[in-house]
């Protein structure tokens, strides 16, 4: 599996999730979207800060003892 296909896990989710947006109104769906896309971000940020620690920490060149 590469890095650009969901998981057999993750295809179950986005399902019910599927599922649950269509009981939704307008109103509830946007407020939703609005708050996957501010998760995104924040994963985003999580990832990009973890990626500037990584490259500034020497203790990451260092083999494990």
């Amino acid at each position: 599996m590469n890095s650009t296909e969901l998981t057999i896990e993750q295809r179950f989710k986005l399902k019910v999730l599927e599922m649950h947006i269509q009981g939704l109104n307008q109103h509830q769906a946007q407020k939703l979207l609005v708050k996957f896309v501010q998760i995104g971000m924040i994963k985003d940020n999580i990832i990009n800060h973890y990626t500037d620690i990584q490259s500034i920490n020497p203790q990451n060149s260092l083999p494990d003892r």
